[in-house]
This record gives structure tokens, C-alpha cells and sequence, in this order.
């Protein structure tokens, strides 16, 4: 019996030692990515902050890594406040234990305009409380980027007038 009770407390700790976290079906992402298009189209700001850590990245095309709510608000609350909406396309969804990502493409609109296309990946991350939220989002355009501005050209103001 005393070697039982001895052996019993390792056993049952090089059982835990051995499992795999439980993984989810893949299908919860593409889900919550489905939520992100549903709550920009909806222009809906609050839903699509909630889908994100508080901490989350956001690596947005041709500009600076930022994080948090605040910088989530902002960028998104742009596109909002500028009419754009969006059809989000999963291609390939993965999940691993209590993290996953969301690989895909993006078109978004303004009215019946494209006004850009591209593909994005978002990194999820299960919390304490069993939710998926985005720990990362990046993005980038399948449009090329804008030419820079030469420094020395003449802005059109300040263009000769002709007579």
C-alpha cells in the first residue's frame, strides 16, 4: 500500500506531463473572421474591437506596427467612418492547441468601387475564458504601391500658371 501511495502521485503527474492540449476544429476561426467582416459591413466598431486581445498587433500595409484597443478603434473606425466595407475569403485555417491562424484574402469597397484587394493572415489565441480572439493582424495590398513624391517637384499649386 505505501508504495502504491508513493508511485500513484508520480504516475498521475507524468500522465499530465503527457497530454496534448485540446485542439479546436478550424472552422471557430474562419468563423470569428466571418464576425470581423460582419461587423465591418455593419459598421459596427465595438463587435470588431471586441475580436482582438486588448494587447493584439495590427500590421497594416505600407504603415507601423501598433497595438492595442485604442489602435485597433482607430484604424478600423477609419475605414468605417470612410464607407468601406469588405468580403473576407478563408483559404487555409489551422489550429494548434490554444493557438491558430486564419490565412486569406480581402476585398474592400466603397459602394460598388474596389478600391483595394489583398491577402491577410490573422493569429488567434484561446483565452482563460475559452474565446478565440486576434492576437495579430496583417494585411497587405495586391495593388502596387503609390509612387513617392519627388521632393523637389513642384506641387500643382505651386505650379507656373500659363497666360
Amino acid at each position: 500500500m505505501k508504495k502504491l501511495l508513493t508511485t500513484l502521485p508520480l504516475f498521475l503527474m507524468m500522465m499530465g506531463c503527457n497530454q496534448t492540449p485540446m485542439s479546436a476544429d478550424p472552422s471557430v476561426l474562419s468563423a470569428r473572421t466571418e464576425a470581423w467582416e460582419a461587423a465591418l459591413n455593419a459598421k459596427d466598431l465595438d463587435s470588431l474591437v471586441a475580436l482582438y486581445t486588448s494587447d493584439a498587433r495590427l500590421l497594416p500595409p505600407n504603415g507601423e506596427m501598433t497595438s492595442g484597443g485604442d489602435a485597433i478603434r482607430t484604424i478600423f473606425g477609419g475605414l468605417i467612418d470612410a464607407g468601406i466595407s469588405g468580403d473576407l475569403t478563408s483559404v487555409e485555417t489551422k489550429v494548434s492547441g490554444d493557438m491558430g491562424y486564419d490565412l486569406g484574402t480581402y476585398t474592400f469597397m466603397d459602394g460598388d468601387t474596389v478600391v483595394d484587394t489583398g491577402k491577410f493572415i490573422e493569429i488567434f489565441h484561446r483565452g482563460d475564458d475559452g474565446e478565440w480572439r486576434m492576437t495579430n493582424d496583417m494585411w497587405s495590398s495586391d495593388l502596387p504601391a503609390a509612387a513617392p513624391m519627388e521632393e523637389d517637384a513642384p506641387m500643382e499649386e505651386d505650379a507656373p500658371m500659363e497666360e
